[in-house]
């Protein structure tokens, strides 16, 4: 079974701190006076930004995230980074266990904040239950990337045929034959799916791991702005 990674809350702010100054080139110089800051919701301490290039923008689920600007896209839009630290109390005093770490990427207008949500890269650590220490779910990989984008897609389509079905004046006959609505594609739910970004076939086949300190945080999550960087330079 996995091993949890535990934290003292002291050990937590100079993580935040540096893990803070390590983001900072990857980000537009509006977001340069960002802080990482923690937050207490319930039993749980959840690092975000703050700063006043910090907005709010709407997740399909859950509470909506503080992003920062990233980078331009084509001189209208705007990449958007949210990120979200979460720990735990551990059964340790005075420690915490490390709960999940994540990245989100949304899109807006340049001139709106109307936020789209299209990619995650999110890093989960194992949970307790009555058995021990597990994965959830289990046969996922930890880290991992999840797809968004179809679900704005999905609502797009939606919106479009509301605006036909508005638009449409032909008069239809009472009583006539009803169109059969048809099913929707699987790949609108596309963003259950956990592909794996640690996954090695090619020796061990394990998909599931989890940090083993503060630096292989603040690594991943830096490696991984660096990564999403460079792959939002092609659009």
């Amino acid at each position: 079974m996995p091993d949890p990674f535990t934290s003292t809350q002291g050990d937590l702010a100079p993580h935040w701190n540096t893990l803070m100054s390590e983001l900072a080139p990857h980000l537009r110089p509006l977001a340069s006076k960002v802080a990482l800051l923690p937050t207490s919701v319930g039993d749980q301490i959840i690092a975000s930004f703050r700063g006043e290039a910090v907005r709010r923008a709407i997740r399909h689920q859950g509470a909506p995230m503080p992003v920062v600007p990233f980078r331009d896209i084509g001189g209208i839009w705007i990449v958007w980074l949210g990120y979200r630290e979460v720990w735990v109390p551990s059964t340790h005093v005075s420690r915490f266990t490390f709960s999940s770490s994540d990245l989100t990427i949304f899109f807006s207008m340049a001139h709106g904040e109307a936020f789209q949500q299209i990619l995650r890269a999110e890093w989960a650590g194992p949970v307790r239950d009555n058995d021990g220490w597990s994965f959830r779910p289990s046969n996922a990989g930890h880290p991992h990337w999840q797809i968004d984008a179809i679900q704005v897609l999905r609502e797009d389509a939606e919106h479009q045929a509301a605006r036909e079905l508005l638009q449409e004046a032909t008069p239809k006959e009472f009583g006539g034959i009803e169109t059969v609505p048809l099913p929707e594609p699987p790949w609108y739910d596309i963003a259950r799916m956990h592909l794996a970004s640690a996954m090695r076939p090619w020796i061990d086949g394990l998909i599931a791991h989890g940090p083993p300190g503060l630096a292989s945080i603040r690594a991943w999550v830096v490696n991984t702005v660096s990564l999403l960087d460079t792959e939002l330079a092609r659009l």
